[in-house]
């Protein structure tokens, strides 16, 4: 069955004590474009990431974030060159400004920049069957979203293809119809400057001219079948959205000669609705993968 574009999922995993939560954002994308946001010690495992997901699916825009939970405290550093300089300046200051004072401890405590955090390292190959863990269960769930986001959408999918055809057939009884309101009233003009005096062949003639140039038997054939080709591709389990986009515009080609061929109102407004359902079909097209 088709899938959405649209999902979220969410996975946790474990390095050296540190819990980590990694979350996946999916929307719809005519190809897959894939952004990470990251601590910088994951920067080694970014391909690997963007190549699990590229397995799993084709179409979408992702968004992967991977934020600590918790981790434990990293080991506090003294930056004793920057120390020495705020006690050579104190010094300075009071030499040659004649300032008043004594730079104590808790003075310097007070200037955060004579600590910094130690960074951890990146993280080994061997993290990798965790962080693989974690990605398998955000994109787990990914699936079962844009799995049921789908269903939802096939289920508005056919019932406008249905809407659709009722519409086409609604034209297909009106040509006849409308072939004869021409015939009566070409009857009716020609009747009127003849002064009744008409051959029934040449209104049989004009008729049957009206009627070949009017014909829209082909055109109502192969919008049927497109249709027919979209529920297919509706119900296949691998990526149709490309290919229900193609079709999108197959279906207006056809329902714009449609129109261009009739010479009735009512056919006119029924074309209309037509195009109006065809692009709501098309919009709804561009969230299937």
């Amino acid at each position: 069955m088709a899938r959405s574009m649209t999902g979220w999922g969410k996975g946790d995993f474990t390095i050296g004590g540190d819990v980590y939560a990694i979350e996946v954002k999916t929307l719809n994308h005519r190809f897959i474009d894939i952004s990470m946001r990251a601590p910088e010690r994951f920067s080694s495992m970014e391909t690997r990431i963007r190549d699990e997901i590229k397995k799993r699916f084709s179409r979408g825009s992702f968004s992967v974030h991977i934020n600590a939970v918790s981790s434990e405290t990293p080991p506090l550093k003294l930056n004793v060159p920057m120390a020495r300089l705020y006690l050579e300046a104190a010094k300075e200051i009071k030499a040659e400004l004649g300032v008043k004072g004594e730079m104590d401890l808790g003075t310097m405590l007070r200037q955060k920049d004579i600590f910094t955090f130690e960074r951890k390292g990146s993280v080994a190959d061997e993290d990798w069957g965790a962080v693989r863990a974690g990605l398998d269960a955000a994109l787990g769930q990914v699936e079962e979203w844009r799995a049921k986001e789908g269903e939802a959408l096939i289920a508005d999918l056919l019932s406008r293809m249905t809407t659709l055809e009722g519409l086409l057939f609604t034209v297909e009884v009106r040509i006849p119809k409308m072939v004869e309101g021409y015939r009566d009233k070409l009857k009716a003009e020609m009747e009127k400057i003849l002064a009744g005096k008409v051959e029934e062949s040449r209104i049989l003639l004009e008729a049957a001219l009206f009627a070949e140039k009017t014909d829209t038997a082909e055109e109502a054939t192969r919008l049927k079948s497109h249709l027919e080709l979209f529920r297919t591709l509706l119900a296949s389990t691998g990526p149709a959205g490309k290919k229900l986009d193609f079709l999108c515009q197959e279906l207006g080609r056809e329902i714009n000669t449609i129109g261009s061929k009739a010479n009735d109102i009512k056919i006119t407004q029924t074309v209309i609705d037509m195009k109006g359902e065809v692009e709501k079909i098309r919009e709804q097209v561009q969230n299937v993968e």
